[in-house]
């Protein structure tokens, strides 16, 4: 645990005014403090989390963390404990010495001042929790700047963490008590009373969810209920209060030139021109060039790119899962689904950053508009193509759509707003809380389908799209799971969802799939055997996941698994349920004694 401040802004001579308690209130919003993307955990094992689930996949290479292979020296998970715990020193500081200053600021500044500093300080608890399981909450009064304080923390110890989370949803409540409703366009957009409502119903249900399906012991069904409740009021609140709307156009809502969405209830917003030369307040390097197709003109790409697992998780365009389609055919996956698959993975054969994006074997040269010409196809691992300009091409064919656009290309550095809370998230969150008290009614199928409408550019209470209508607990249960699925793919949302479902024990010790590589017969035998794209179906079960083992849903068996046309490219393994939370660092362990790691490491 870093128990020192970040910099010298937290300085005991410091805390006089507002605008120096404003100062210390913005170092809070640095991107650091909300990690998300690569090159904002540092250079040391750079990942981010939507590779750490089934919905991505870095060639043939896996995360630590899919190989059960970390312990408390692996720098993410230092890093996520070191700045959490960062963020929490900081807003205690400003905490403990904001009352020393209530005369210097008017009263509605000073409860703006404390409901931000109160509401990340959650946040962070929040995020300790969820990663690491019992905190260890650090007594307010502490102040870092004074030694005898600093070694008074190293005898710290942790809290049961069902104690912590019923504070921590009592600091979200006093919280939104203090934060004002919105912000003027003169002021910084800090937190208001309606992300710490979101922030609190997104919580609440990540504590419910362990509570009602863990099977390792923490499970208690009273608990249970009594979050679900505590997760739907919170989001409804949200609703209620009819300022948040859905971005219009899905596919727009992710762009580098869309700022201060209506959909946006927590945002930081990124900037190179503001950034001082601090690379961690935008995306650059890994973090953009990870994620662009070969064509784009990157050096390095294509490490960062959407599952076969992702790929088959979206549904027809008649709302089914592929396995029950009448309309899905594998060798055009891209065709008759739900449009959100391809706002998030590139459609073959459709242009993406100026160039035709089709990985086809037999595809040798495609159209670029940026250079007006044919020019090879290196976005295809194609045999026809000699050297070694093509060979690392997207091992399964797929590359990322969502964030990324035109803006992303040289010198790869982009902007895009850092989306933390979407209003797409709390009506989700309302509807799977009221799913699991079973208290479905036309307000959950209501929220449900306002986002699936969007997606299709469709009146949500009209036609135009497949409605949702189902109120049988159990099937109601399964749409939303799969909508959230669809709905927040890579937006870092997908590792918390299999975590607290208690499924992640299944899904991430499957295989992740690919194409074959450089070889003309291996080549051939795909396209002339009348594979492309996928020769079979696979089934989905009921958590949305694709069973590409025998037998599949339709289709030749053995094409996933028998080595034959698809190629396996990793075996993810997680360990249950020690894999359900990350090591503590053993630099805080070294040195806080009472401390022990979690168990399995």
């Amino acid at each position: 645990m870093d128990l020192s401040p970040a910099d010298k802004a937290a300085s005991g001579n410091w805390f006089h005014n507002a605008e120096q308690f404003e100062m210390n209130l913005n170092a809070l919003l640095h991107q650091m403090y909300w990690p998300m993307e690569r090159n904002e955990w540092g250079d040391s094992e750079q990942i981010e989390l939507d590779l750490l689930t089934d919905d991505g996949t870095n060639r043939s290479s896996l995360s630590r963390f899919l190989t059960d292979g970390v312990d408390g020296s692996f720098p993410l998970s230092a890093q996520m404990w070191n700045i959490s715990y960062k963020g929490i020193n900081r807003c205690n500081k400003i905490l403990k010495m904001l009352p020393e200053a209530k005369d210097a600021m008017p009263v509605e500044k000073y409860n703006m001042i404390e409901g931000c500093a109160r509401f990340y300080r959650a946040c962070f608890y929040g995020r300790i929790i969820a990663h690491f399981g019992d905190p260890v909450l650090i007594p307010e009064e502490m102040d870092f700047d004074r030694g005898e304080d600093r070694e008074s923390a190293y005898s710290l110890g942790r809290s049961d963490r069902w104690a912590a989370t019923d504070w921590v949803i009592d600091e979200f409540e006093a919280a939104a008590a203090l934060l004002p409703d919105r912000y003027s366009n003169t002021e910084v957009a800090r937190a208001t009373k309606w992300a710490a409502y979101g922030m609190e119903a997104r919580f609440a249900l990540y504590c419910a969810s362990i509570r009602k399906w863990d099977t390792f012991g923490l499970a208690d069904s009273a608990e249970a209920e009594r979050l679900f409740g505590i997760a739907a009021k919170a989001a409804d609140r949200v609703i209620q209060d009819g300022h948040f709307t859905l971005h219009e156009d899905f596919g727009k809502l992710f762009r580098m030139s869309t700022k201060n969405s209506p959909e946006g209830i927590f945002i930081l917003p990124r900037s190179k021109s503001l950034s001082a030369e601090n690379k961690y307040e935008y995306l650059y390097k890994g973090a953009t060039t990870a994620k662009l197709s070969r064509l784009s003109g990157a050096a390095t790409c294509c490490t960062c790119c959407p599952s076969w697992d992702l790929l088959c998780a979206f549904y027809d365009d008649q709302g089914k899962p592929i396995d029950k389609s009448v309309v899905y055919d594998p060798h055009k996956p891209f065709e008759h689904r739900d449009p959100r698959l391809c706002y998030t993975i590139v459609e073959h054969g459709t242009e993406h950053l100026g160039v035709i994006y089709d990985p086809h074997f037999d595809l040798s040269e495609v159209w670029s508009s940026r250079e007006g010409k044919m020019v090879p196809n290196n976005d295809s691992r194609t045999y026809r193509i000699s050297g070694t300009g093509n060979q690392y091409a997207s091992y399964n064919g797929l590359v990322l759509k969502k964030h990324v656009d035109n803006d992303w290309l040289s010198p790869f550095e982009a902007e895009n707003d850092k989306i933390i809370l979407r209003y797409a998230d709390v009506l989700e969150i309302y509807a799977e809380a009221r799913i699991e008290l079973n208290q479905i009614d036309q307000t959950v199928l209501d929220a449900m389908n306002q986002v699936r409408a969007r997606a299709y550019k469709a009146p949500w209470q009209g036609n135009g799209y497949p409605k949702i209508s189902d109120t049988d607990q159990a099937a109601l249960r399964k749409v939303l799971r799969a909508e959230r699925r669809m709905e927040f793919a890579w937006e870092n949302r997908r590792l918390y969802d299999i975590w607290r479902w208690r499924i992640a024990e299944k899904v991430l010790n499957f295989a992740n799939y690919g194409i074959p590589a450089k070889n003309e017969k291996n080549q051939r035998r795909y396209i002339d055997d009348g594979m492309w794209f996928h020769g079979a179906v696979p089934q989905i079960d009921d958590d949305d996941c694709a069973h590409f083992a025998d037998p599949v849903a339709s289709g030749a068996d053995g094409f996933f698994t028998s080595g034959t046309y698809a190629v396996k490219l990793s075996q993810r393994k997680f360990v249950a349920p020690k894999s359900y939370l990350w090591p503590i660092p053993t630099t805080t362990t070294n040195v806080m004694k009472n401390i022990r790691n979690n168990e399995g490491y």
